[in-house]
């Protein structure tokens, strides 16, 4: 049974939810609870360290109750971290909790509670705000890092879900608006994640504090003493009771954005969060990915579980199986995803939503990202399978590459990627999501002392940062020229390394390197999502091994944190007759022994394995090789 982020409560969850609720209050429980809260507020459940098992123990409670009505509802959580729930009058907050009670009088809709009687601020207390998650992310990792350390969330994050909704949330009977049991249901939460994340300290301890607050010795339980306001019938009642909630039934998913924030703001690990499930789906973020989260920064954007077909599977001869082809710019292309679950447990109803973007860095998801449809896989995965879905249709409409994107999910492993209504920066979905995986690598076949252009477009975040470009060519042979015509706004005042500036045209400037080295560009200023583009010219190296496949990377670091990355992989083609050549200026394709093949510029030259897939890219059939 999981606990789920109340935004994400399906209509009809909701629905069943506010009749438990409502059955609850016609049976006089809530009244009941509420006098109990109320009668020992500070002798017992409230500063000390039984705050904690206390309310565990209560939702627990509640819980059991509500699922008498309807065995299928579970108590959400009210994540206040969230921009789409910091506004009780937002929907879906409003229709069922009644927003900020602007009127009692029957004229506007409070939701399903109505009937209960408790009152709220009209406006958010402008004295509080919600806390953030740089507020949870330095409460869960306390000073000390114990029991006692942590328990001091009952001061941070406790305190502004009552006092900012104020009314009776504000007040010893604070149980009588429903709200309260979705705020303590994230700080038990929080609790479950401190836990997990520190499983070798005591988990529970009675130090007390100097604090005046906690002046009742009643709070201070000792593990194994039952705690005060606790039925004797209910099963369940020291604080060691309590210290397991996957014993009592219940579990949390994982909270990506929690995740992410500690990576930003700390230097400790990976934070878990939420508690495994039996499935999992994955899609590799690279060769060797074993689902395992977060994936290597400089990695995650090499998918092989992603690939491009050029071709209809229906047509004779062809195998979706047998790996990624280049796009075909302005024809239809045929995209797949492979999903594996690492679980032990089958996966039902397993979907796939495929996605492109225009090539570049530091996109937002989903505000960047075009959806290409959903594949539906109603039997599922088994656990320690895997499965292929697709074809997506697609007409690339950007030459050289795209960035292509899948998201899996099914009820039993849901993703993250479907939970933010904000945007936020897409690496950190695919590092820290693994139902999701991406592909932005650019295969380009080149003839020895060939030449090839691109570009790559750096995108601002949500705000003004600085930046730096990093083009890695370590891989690439000695001999190798690389040309990069930037805006003159981003060389000057910027720091260079391995790049020389060798001209100047208007607003442009062009800077040259070499195989063997990484060239950078440091320190410059871009915009809240404004853009500027590299472009780029490869004078491919002469001395290259025929078939051997030579990497170079483009990164994007944005205020000091990878922001995208773009592989280019060359694979190197000594002319020969297992090829056909096609002319850049005149778009004719040539055989290797073609008289005008040998009378053309090796840097015009084009290498394609068939003639097919030189027309299918635009090409046409020298008259005199190729009638």
């Amino acid at each position: 049974m999981y606990r789920k982020d109340f935004t994400q409560l399906t209509k009809l969850e909701l629905n069943k939810l506010a009749n438990a609720f409502n059955y609850l209050w016609r049976d006089e429980l809530i009244q009941q609870w509420v006098n109990l809260h109320q009668s020992f507020f500070n002798d017992g459940i409230h500063w000390g360290p039984a705050f904690l098992p206390w309310h565990r123990y209560f939702l627990r409670t509640v819980e059991k109750e509500l699922q008498k009505f309807d065995r299928s509802v579970t108590l959400p959580y009210w994540d206040w971290t969230r921009s789409d729930s910091q506004n009780l009058d937002s929907e879906p907050w409003k229709s069922f909790f009644g927003g900020r009670l602007v009127n009692r009088g029957g004229k506007t809709n409070i939701g399903h509670f109505d009937h209960w009687g408790f009152t709220r601020r009209t406006s958010p207390n402008v004295n509080t705000l919600l806390p953030n998650l740089r507020q949870v992310v330095g409460e869960l990792r306390p000073t000390p890092s114990d029991f006692y350390g942590f328990r001091a969330i009952e001061y941070g994050s406790h305190v502004p879900g009552h006092t900012w909704t104020g009314g009776t949330m504000a007040t010893r009977q604070s149980p009588l608006d429903p709200l309260f049991y979705l705020h303590h249901c994230n700080i038990d939460r929080l609790w479950a994640i401190w836990q997990q994340n520190n499983p070798d300290v005591a988990q529970y301890s009675i130090r007390t504090s100097h604090d005046s607050r906690e002046r009742s010795s009643a709070a201070v339980v000792p593990p194994d003493v039952p705690m005060v306001a606790v039925p004797p019938d209910i099963v369940g009642k020291t604080p060691n009771n309590m210290l397991d909630h996957t014993q009592l039934g219940y579990r949390y998913d994982r909270d990506i954005l929690l995740e992410i924030a500690w990576h930003q703001h700390g230097d400790l690990g990976p934070l878990l969060t939420g508690d495994p499930r039996s499935t999992d789906l994955f899609v590799r973020d690279y060769p060797s990915d074993a689902g395992d989260i977060p994936s290597p920064a400089n990695a995650y954007w090499l998918s092989p579980d992603i690939w491009v077909r050029n071709n209809p599977p229906n047509k004779a001869g062809e195998n979706p199986d047998n790996g990624h082809e280049a796009p075909i710019v302005g024809a239809n292309n045929y995209v797949y995803v492979t999903v594996g679950n690492r679980g032990t447990q089958k996966a039902g109803d397993v979907s796939v939503e495929a996605f492109h973007c225009e090539p570049g860095t530091s996109m937002l998801w989903p505000d960047d990202f075009q959806s290409m449809g959903t594949a539906l896989l109603p039997q599922g995965i088994n656990g320690g399978a895997s499965a292929r879905l697709g074809p997506f249709a697609w007409t690339p409409t950007v030459v050289d590459h795209e960035c292509l994107f899948a998201v899996a999910t099914s009820p039993d492993d849901p993703t993250a990627a479907r939970m933010f209504p904000q945007a936020i920066p897409h690496p950190q979905l695919v590092r820290f999501d693994n139902n999701v995986g991406q592909r932005n690598v650019s295969p380009i076949r080149i003839i020895t002392g060939g030449r090839v252009r691109s570009s790559i477009t750096m995108r601002g975040g949500l705000q003004c940062s600085v930046n730096r470009f990093q083009l890695d060519a370590k891989a690439l042979p000695e001999d190798t020229k690389l040309h990069l015509r930037v805006a003159n706004s981003v060389v000057k005042g910027a720091k260079l390394e391995e790049l020389k500036k060798i001209g100047e045209f208007g607003h442009f400037v062009t800077l040259e390197t070499g195989g063997g080295r990484i060239a950078v560009i440091d320190g410059f200023t871009l915009p809240a999502r404004g853009r500027k583009i590299v472009r780029l010219e490869v004078d491919f190296s002469r001395q290259a091994v025929h078939k051997q496949h030579y990497p170079m990377v483009a990164y994007q670091i944005q205020d000091r944190e990878l922001a995208g990355g773009l592989t280019f992989e060359f694979t190197a083609i000594e002319p020969g007759d297992d090829h056909v050549f096609g002319n850049r200026p005149s778009r004719v394709l040539h055989t290797f022994h073609c008289q005008h093949r040998k009378r053309m510029l090796r840097t015009n030259l084009v290498p394609f394995r068939t003639v097919d897939e030189g027309i299918a890219r635009g090409y046409k059939r020298c008259r005199f090789c190729l009638p």
